[in-house]
């Protein structure tokens, strides 16, 4: 997986993950939930921005609750600032 090689690499900067409308799959979907629990094991800050309303309540549905929570933002510019804001 190479979010994972990317996640250890950089760790701790925070991870902003963008998926655009094309890429809102299930299966993409899936792999950010896994990308997540990942940053969770390494304390490492996740959120996700995607413009598209199904891929974020799939993303809600389906996150794990006993996990720090998953932050999904509508914009890219929101997500990367709240990352920003939160890494200092």
């Amino acid at each position: 997986m190479r979010i994972s090689s990317i996640v250890h690499a950089l760790n701790p900067a925070p991870v902003v993950i963008v998926l655009d409308d094309e890429a809102a799959t299930s299966a993409s979907v899936s792999g950010v939930l896994r990308a997540h629990r990942l940053c969770c094991d390494l304390g490492t800050l996740m959120s996700v921005a995607t413009h598209s309303a199904p891929a974020r309540r799939l993303l809600e549905a389906n996150a794990d609750t006993s996990r720090p929570h998953l932050v999904i933002h509508a914009r890219i510019t929101i997500a990367i600032s709240a990352a920003c804001a939160a890494a200092t």
